[in-house]
């Protein structure tokens, strides 16, 4: 495929994922979402975009300043409705004996929001969400590589 080929197909995707905070770390990732926001829409499950709302404002950032950084990626919070306590203390129960409540409760909160929605999820954390049905869970370089890879070589 030439690079003339690789651009229609890039250009042809309209992709809605979630991302975690942990994502913010690999500033190529960050960069690449800004980079193609016309293709990609970013969502930040609730517990993240307080996370980096505070990150942002513990920086001397202002609200507003955070809110344009997240629309230079199509980037915008999920709702809290899409949060089912019910769901997310099932599946903490079910996962008690690899992921303890109080060190991942964050993680059941996010997994839940993303099923929920629907949502892919970018995460640098994969295993804390191998018990997430019906959505795929990868890293930011899997996300990448999926996302331009050469469709007639796959």
């Amino acid at each position: 495929m030439n690079k003339q080929s690789r651009r229609e197909t890039i250009a042809e995707k309209n992709l809605r994922i979630a991302i975690d905070s942990n994502t913010y770390r690999n500033l190529g990732f960050i960069n690449f979402l800004q980079k193609y926001k016309d293709h990609i829409h970013v969502h930040l499950p609730s517990i993240v975009y307080l996370e980096v709302g505070y990150y942002f404002m513990s920086k001397g950032i202002s609200w507003d300043g955070f809110v344009g950084q997240l629309q230079k990626m199509n980037g915008s919070g999920l709702p809290w409705d899409l949060v089912d306590q019910r769901t997310v203390l099932e599946q903490a129960i079910g996962q008690k004996g690899d992921l303890p409540f109080k060190a991942h409760f964050r993680d059941f909160l996010i997994g839940v929001q993303c099923m929920k929605a629907n949502l892919q999820l970018i995460t640098n954390n994969k295993r804390h969400f191998q018990w997430c049905s019906g959505i795929s869970v990868v890293s930011p370089e899997e996300f990448v590589t999926s996302f331009v890879r050469d469709d007639a070589g796959s």
